[in-house]
């Protein structure tokens, strides 16, 4: 039997040595890549929305069955954006036109009409709203809410959500340039807290009046934050929101 020569066992065992190095490098780039596309939404800031900004009315007319009027955005604290021009989204069992309305708060006044929208065409499933172009830009720092309201034989229905605008971190315009995965997107924005940032860029992967699998993710993310906030002591209609969106994040999948 002849044996291999120094050189010849040498050169083996370089190319082994390669071999194991290009794996431990697959491996590590796969387990850091992972923990960024599976990242979940989380606040950075849980901030109590204004008392005039909470949630009011009935949430639906009376005899509406299903699920009723639900904003699909954190309502128990300020949610957050860097968008200018947000993309607003909702629920609604059944079709029904309804009123979008904007509102700039201001410290120590009345909150400021900032646009109105009048007779939307409210379709069965997730509808969205985005501020147009016709419409002067929020200003980062500043705080809103949005409103969507329906009118019912007894009276109005409404539902509030508050969010400011803020400056996109420098970390995350780096991460969102990198990548054209839309998981990792998403998974960037949500791990910044940027819920409608994140929701918006979701739900360009679903079909209309659908969540979509990205979608349907966040509102479960959305689900477990706005239940830490309020626990123990968990109000009737916080509850009852929640289980809403629970129905919601299942069917319209």
């Amino acid at each position: 039997m002849k044996l291999r020569s120094f050189s010849s066992f040498q050169s083996l065992s370089s190319k082994a040595n390669q071999r194991r190095l290009v794996s431990i490098f697959t491996l590590s780039l796969f387990l850091w890549v992972i923990p960024e596309a599976n990242a979940k939404f989380k606040p950075r800031t849980r901030k109590t929305p204004k008392e005039y900004s909470g949630s009011g009315g009935s949430r639906g007319c009376p005899g509406d069955v299903g699920i009723p009027l639900t904003l699909l955005a954190p309502q128990t604290y300020v949610g957050e954006t860097t968008s200018k021009r947000p993309t607003f989204a909702w629920f609604m069992t059944k079709a029904h036109t309804v009123d979008f309305m904007l509102f700039e708060l201001k410290p120590n006044q009345q909150p400021q009409i900032v646009m109105k929208t009048e007779e939307l065409n409210s379709l069965p499933g997730v509808n969205k709203f985005v501020v147009p172009s016709t419409q002067p830009e929020l200003t980062v720092g500043k705080e809103y809410f949005w409103q969507i309201s329906m009118l019912c034989s007894n009276g109005l229905a409404f539902e509030r959500a508050e969010f400011q605008v803020v400056n996109i971190p420098l970390a995350l315009k780096g991460s969102i340039k990198s990548t054209s995965n839309s998981a990792q997107k998403v998974a960037h924005l949500a791990q910044q807290g940027l819920w409608y940032d994140a929701f918006a860029e979701a739900l360009k992967y679903s079909s209309q009046g659908k969540l979509g699998e990205l979608g349907s993710n966040l509102i479960q993310e959305l689900i477990e934050h706005e239940s830490i906030e309020n626990e123990p002591n968990m109000s009737e209609t916080i509850n009852k929101r929640i289980k809403n969106l629970q129905l919601i994040s299942q069917q319209e999948n």
